[in-house]
């Protein structure tokens, strides 16, 4: 009895880290949530009620490393994942593509499912997207992930 009970409480201290999978994050602004995995691999979720951890979910995907907002408007910074085959969450794969940097408006409007995603792959475009779709310029980013930078 003893070897089973300590076998057991080592098949769960191995696989602890498994279930929930260290999952940590935060609302943004009214639907819209930062989430990662271990304090990493940020993703941008946009969820009506309190399921935020379902893949489907993800507006933009890893790795998020800033973001800022205001009740109108989100902005964010990503650099792509540098496995480019479709896949959404293998620990193993998911690096950053640091030389490469997205940027993100989304533009949040009235109701359920109301929000635009706006995707630019440079800065210069970004800072238009920003005046085109009336983004403050005081808007800066309050999370920066220092490790993804």
């Amino acid at each position: 009895m003893r070897k089973i009970v300590s076998l057991f409480l080592i098949l769960i201290t191995l696989t602890s880290c498994y279930f929930g999978a260290n999952e940590s994050g935060g609302k943004i602004t009214d639907d819209f949530y930062l989430i990662g995995w271990d304090q990493r691999d940020w993703h941008i979720v946009y969820s009506l009620n309190d399921k935020i951890y379902e893949p489907e979910k993800i507006i933009v995907q890893h790795d998020v490393f800033a973001i800022g907002n205001n009740k109108d408007f989100i902005i964010a910074k990503q650099h792509p994942c540098a496995n480019t085959l479709p896949h959404l969450i293998d620990f193993d794969s998911l690096k950053p593509n640091k030389t490469v940097t997205n940027y993100y408006i989304i533009k949040i409007m009235e109701g359920n499912n109301n929000y635009e995603l706006h995707k630019f792959g440079n800065e210069n475009d970004f800072i238009k997207g920003r005046t085109n779709l009336g983004v403050p310029e005081n808007l800066g980013y309050r999370f920066i992930d220092k490790n993804l930078k």
